[in-house]
């Protein structure tokens, strides 16, 4: 099933056309770094069919806005599995490593949607205190995790 990103991301697809040259460029840079990373761990045939990182900075905010607004309408369904969670939650810190490194982009308009996409996730999603994370893995160092390991959808879906 194929996502429609302006039904599913609207937020991001709406500031995406807004941004600066320079902050364009600024991504640019960052999704060629990606893009050879993610080919480099590739066989040479499928990395020279790869067109775009699928971790560009445009996609990884369009997978953060995505969860935020499932955990919104509590429509992550059945087969969303803890590990898929744990994966979205890598993802947005991500972002906050991009951000860092690139101060330019969190001062434009990716700051500010950002900010804006983790407080819904804060309202839709209840804090544990990482205690739902914990029971499934040890492997996450919790001192090194950012506050939103600590928090868990409302309703698990891994546990249907």
């Amino acid at each position: 099933m194929a996502v429609n990103w302006a039904d599913d991301a609207p937020d991001t697809e709406a500031v995406w056309p807004r941004l600066t040259r320079a902050e364009q460029a600024t991504i640019e840079q960052v999704d060629a770094d990606r893009l050879e990373r993610e080919r480099a761990a590739m066989a040479a045939r499928l990395a020279a069919a790869l067109p775009e990182p699928r971790y560009a900075v445009r996609n990884r905010f369009r997978y953060w806005e995505h969860l935020v607004r499932r955990l919104e309408q509590r429509t992550l369904g059945d087969g969303y599995l803890i590990d898929l969670y744990f994966n979205d939650l890598a993802n947005r810190d991500s972002l906050d490593t991009i951000l860092v490194a690139h101060p330019g982009l969190a001062a434009g308009q990716l700051g500010p949607l950002l900010a804006a996409l983790d407080r819904r996730f804060d309202a839709a999603t209840e804090f544990d205190g990482g205690a739902e994370r914990r029971r499934w893995t040890s492997r996450f160092d919790s001192a090194q995790l950012s506050p939103r390991w600590l928090r868990r959808p409302r309703e698990l879906p891994w546990e249907h």
